[in-house]
């Protein structure tokens, strides 16, 4: 299909107290909408709709639905939910990521199924989208949003700037914190990583290693070099390539709710942790174990060799 003339808008994802360009360079955040972007070819669009499908299901599962409306951008589709499902406690970068992240880990097996579709993990300060109604700016569509229910009957005719359906006012339906508990278990096993789903190749490099591990592994060898404890050298890579993720993606200057400096969040403070400098960095320790924290979680050599010793 051809495009019209008309120009494609797009809005951003987070939302600022004041639209100032400070407040957008620093990042101050007030909320975010967490949302996952699948992807298609246009003549395979009911894959798309299928990979929504497990989506909703497994945030239905998750205690999240009353808060999830659909948007077809044009060539793809968004599942997103209202930000005002987190909590106001929580960072809502942070949050917004751990959420699709932690969902994606559940459903990834059944999406890559389905094929011939990619779900990115896309949240960061500065991510657009098409708004609804806003022309598509390649395709002759338009961007429509609807509720879940609805699913089963959409076609891309709903799409059609002539003729399009689109249900006004879905994306402001919400239940207040309804997303709470899903986030409180995501934190849990939350990386500061982008992997997304892709859909499966049939033939793949075997051994390639990502900069994350080369990062991991580099830390944890400079550690036991210098001080010959490997557990605690497994700790410390992870915990450094945990660290050096996160400032690369969201920069060194960028500050998340909760905390005054640094990085990531501050560890709130306890008998259980100290802070220590080893290397020249400044880092936490588990007063116990020894093993190193970043995110009020240790970094234990189980995990390591998930993230390096097992791939």
């Amino acid at each position: 299909m051809k495009k019209s003339n008309a120009k494609t808008i797009y809005a951003t994802s987070a939302k600022y107290s004041q639209i100032t360009l400070e407040h957008i360079e620093q990042n101050r955040i007030e909320s975010y909408t967490p949302f996952f972007k699948i992807d298609t070819k246009i003549d395979k669009w009911e894959k798309a709709i299928k990979a929504v499908e497990v989506i909703v299901s497994q945030l239905e599962k998750e205690g999240v639905e009353k808060s999830v409306y659909l948007l077809w951008s044009g060539k793809g589709i968004h599942v997103r939910i209202n930000e005002n499902a987190i909590p106001k406690d929580f960072g809502p970068l942070t949050a917004a990521h751990a959420i699709v992240q932690y969902v994606l880990r559940e459903v990834r097996d059944e999406i890559i199924k389905i094929g011939d579709v990619k779900v990115d993990e896309l949240i960061d300060p500065k991510r657009v989208f098409t708004v609804p109604l806003s022309p598509h700016k390649e395709l002759d569509y338009v961007t429509v949003c609807f509720s879940p229910d609805k699913l089963s009957k959409f076609s891309l005719d709903w799409a059609n700037p002539d003729s399009f359906i689109h249900e006004e006012r879905v994306y402001e339906r919400y239940e207040k914190d309804e997303a709470k508990e899903l986030i409180e278990r995501a934190l849990m096993e939350y990386k500061p990583s982008h992997e997304g789903v892709k859909p499966k190749k049939e033939e793949t490099a075997e051994g390639k290693i990502v900069r994350f591990q080369v990062m991991d592994i580099l830390e944890a060898a400079r550690y036991y070099v210098l001080y010959g404890d490997l557990d605690k050298a497994k700790s410390f890579g992870l915990n450094r390539a945990i660290f050096y993720a996160w400032a690369k993606y969201y920069g060194r200057e960028y500050v998340p709710k909760g905390s005054k400096t640094g990085i990531l969040p501050e560890i709130k403070k306890s008998e259980d942790k100290i802070s220590t400098e080893v290397t020249g960095e400044s880092v936490y320790q588990d007063v116990k174990t020894g093993y190193y924290i970043i995110g009020d979680k240790p970094q234990i050599p189980e995990d390591y060799d998930k993230e390096i010793k097992n791939k």
